[in-house]
């Protein structure tokens, strides 16, 4: 028998691996902020943070489990993320990364692990994001969440060794090699706690399991079960040891929820030398799973009518009148807005102006004008505000971006969701 750990790996996407922190905006009320700060969420590990899927590269945009994670927390309110993924990171290489964090010392990906059995856009990325360690522990010093996966390929070199001997053997290679294998990894995520924790104190650590890709058909299916079982519990306890020394740490049980769905969760296929990463499917089980463990819910936009162009999301809430598109501008009802953050709005008719305040800023919007005045500075405007009919109802309709520019909040395009959040 023949078990081949992975396809070679393309990397993916500069954008999200170079760590340029998809920073994302505002919003009173997310859960940990009550303090009107954002929410900041750093993510670190392997492929799977990256959001990786085959035929990937470094031009791809991945939309994996933290960029739904990133979604999740925009509906809570102003949050940033910053994605720190690696391809084909270890354990001890995501040590050996924050190591570098915690001595303000850049790094090269010889400095973290040995990356030669990838392919050089591997190692080109593990570059990307290894030169940004200070970076990493300014954004881990803010940090409220650390999202992690890391460990599968702690684990892969079981398989490795085992890929090319019969079945037996095989079977004879996991049992001897998953209790070392496992105790070696507990050891290594210890560090990495700790670690950790001293660069972000703030921070709530979130660790998944591991989830098994293989078939219920596979000769080796119960004894990797067993393995990926066996590690699922020692999470648990390394968890509570961690707690008990001040390291909170969380685990998100994703290895269940994969369980007989392979076949739509990863992209493994029996007939074809398979790769282990998620689906788009999977990707989003296992975001369901991080926000559940973090806001205890998971949310989704309402259905979307074929005539709107976007879903708007304010403080978590949908408006009921629906945003519009003109000259490649959208736009939204002024007093949405307002009551979705508790703003004031008063309407001056002789000049059909809108004079909408909160929280000491001022912003005067005249229905038809080519500009806006905020706080008393008359700034201008490319797309003028204007009247639409609604029910029985004249709204006063304005460019998204007066909301942004004029008030101080901080609007979020996300062009998975086709949805724009705006958070005050």
């Amino acid at each position: 028998m023949k078990i081949n750990i992975r396809k070679p790996i393309m990397v993916v996407l500069s954008a999200v691996l170079a760590v340029s922190g998809l920073s994302a905006a505002a919003a009173a009320g997310n859960d940990a902020t009550a303090s009107g700060q954002p929410y900041r969420i750093v993510a670190l590990g392997d492929s799977i943070t990256v959001g990786y899927e085959p035929k990937m590269d470094l031009k791809s945009v991945p939309y994996g489990y933290v960029d739904r994670l990133y979604d999740q927390a925009l509906f809570h309110g102003r949050s940033e993320l910053a994605n720190y993924g690696i391809m084909g990171l270890t354990t001890s290489g995501l040590t050996n990364l924050l190591q570098g964090a915690a001595d303000g010392k850049p790094l090269q990906s010889a400095d973290l692990q040995d990356f030669s059995s990838f392919l050089p856009d591997v190692a080109q990325q593990a570059d990307t994001v290894a030169k940004q360690t200070r970076q990493l522990s300014s954004d881990l010093a803010q940090a409220n969440l650390v999202v992690m996966t890391i460990g599968a390929n702690d684990f892969g070199g079981i398989i490795k060794a085992a890929k090319d001997q019969p079945t037996e053997s095989a079977r004879k290679i996991i049992q001897d090699t998953s209790a070392e294998t496992m105790n070696k990894y507990t050891e290594d995520l210890d560090k990495v706690m700790s670690q950790l924790h001293k660069l972000a104190p703030e921070a709530q650590i979130v660790l998944a399991d591991q989830y098994l890709p293989l078939m219920k058909t596979h000769e080796l299916y119960k004894d990797l079960w067993l393995v990926a079982q066996t590690l699922s519990t020692s999470l648990d306890t390394f968890a509570t040891t961690e707690n008990n020394k001040g390291i909170p740490v969380k685990i998100v049980h994703v290895s269940a929820l994969f369980e007989g769905k392979q076949s739509s969760y990863t992209h493994f296929n029996l007939m074809e030398e398979f790769d282990t990463h998620p689906t788009q499917a999977g990707y989003e089980v296992i975001a369901k799973a991080f926000a559940d463990t973090v806001w205890k819910d998971y949310r989704k936009l309402a259905p979307r009518e074929t005539n709107v162009p976007l879903s708007i999301v304010i403080n978590g809430k949908e408006p009921s009148n629906k945003p519009t598109v003109k000259n490649n501008t959208t736009f939204l009802a002024l007093t949405d807005v307002a009551e979705a953050v508790g703003a004031k709005v008063q309407w001056i008719q002789k000049t059909k102006t809108a004079v909408f305040s909160k929280d000491g800023k001022e912003v005067v919007i005249q229905v038809g004008a080519k500009s806006i005045v905020v706080n008393g500075t008359t700034q201008p405007l490319t797309t003028p505000a204007y009247f639409q009919q609604v029910g029985k109802t004249q709204k006063t309709y304005v460019p998204l971006a007066v909301i942004s520019a004029g008030l101080d909040y901080q609007v979020v395009f996300r062009k998975n969701l086709l949805a724009a959040f705006i958070n005050s």
